[in-house]
């Protein structure tokens, strides 16, 4: 297990670091840690999970924009830009996000919605800022998308899981714009927007990991690709699930029958991917048996004196 680990490192590239990344990585734990510090005031403060009003907003999304600049300052050891390149994309990303993270994160601690608040000029003039940040956080999505399908120096499989990911980050933020186009998280009676919004924008995390793991395995490069793209296509199943429940203005515990087949396969196909990857690790940790395993020094005749 500790030569799949250093595989994992090095076929990742994880210790190749130039300046804008580790700006990036600063960034991006700094965001985790907002979200994990306004979790504990969640459970000292208390209150409703959900609504407009809850401490869930800055949890939430200072978790999930860490996450995702962390990846995509990750994405960068692949598509190996000029240094002025990467900071332009990754400087400009996660200023966007520090500043989306802290716009959320004020209006909570004020006691007033942070999106779609149009009470006061200020809180309009916050929700508008709030929707151009997130727009600069698009357009830098977009543009590190075109450039993994025109160069991206990665085997084969981590490519597609990187490219697939990427493009459905973009599918997330579409739905996002959807959100600010209903006027709110809803589509229909009860389709619950916000679903389908974080299953699509977190498969840009868990493709490529699955990937990451694969490579560290003695599975050969075309039996990776056949596992990335079963575990693709049970990602895409569950997503289509929650976009099927979603658009049928259904309530995401009021489950339809075609979006509980296609969960129920999303959820299988994903689960075979991860036990065939675990078991490729399984493999190669597990110590050789029988005459192989005999070392050179103990097979030779007994040295003289």
């Amino acid at each position: 297990m500790k030569d799949a680990l250093a595989d994992v490192l090095r076929t990742g590239r994880f210790t190749q670091l130039t300046s804008y990344q580790r700006f990036g990585y600063m960034v991006g734990a700094l965001l985790i840690l907002s979200g994990v510090f306004h979790g504990v005031v969640y459970l000292i403060d208390g209150g409703a999970w959900a609504g407009p009003l809850s401490w869930r907003k800055p949890i939430v999304f200072g978790l999930s924009f860490g996450v995702t600049l962390l990846t995509i300052t990750w994405f960068m050891n692949f598509l190996r830009p000029r240094r002025l390149a990467g900071w332009l994309l990754v400087g400009t990303f996660g200023f966007a996000a520090m500043g989306e993270v802290f716009l959320i994160s004020m209006q909570t601690w004020r006691g007033v919605a942070s999106h779609f608040n149009n009470t006061t000029p200020f809180d309009e003039s916050v929700f508008s800022a709030m929707g151009t940040l997130v727009s600069v956080v698009g357009l830098i999505t977009l543009i590190i998308t075109v450039w993994s399908f025109v160069r991206l120096d990665a085997p084969a499989s981590l490519a597609i899981a990187i490219r697939l990911g990427l493009v459905l980050m973009l599918v997330s933020q579409g739905v996002g714009v959807q959100m600010i186009v209903e006027g709110g998280n809803t589509f229909g009676s009860a389709g619950a927007l916000k679903v389908p919004h974080a299953f699509t924008l977190h498969a840009v995390q868990v493709l490529p990991a699955l990937a990451l793991v694969l490579l560290a395995s003695e599975s050969s490069e075309r039996r990776r690709i056949r596992i990335v793209g079963l575990g693709a296509a049970g990602y895409a199943a569950l997503i289509a699930s929650t976009m099927a429940q979603t658009y049928a203005g259904r309530a995401p515990l009021d489950l339809s029958i075609p979006a509980t087949v296609l969960a129920i396969i999303g959820v299988c196909l994903l689960v075979a991917t991860a036990v065939l990857a675990l078991l490729g690790l399984t493999r190669r940790s597990r110590p050789p048996v029988g005459p192989s395993s005999t070392s050179p020094v103990s097979r030779s005749s007994p040295a003289t004196s």
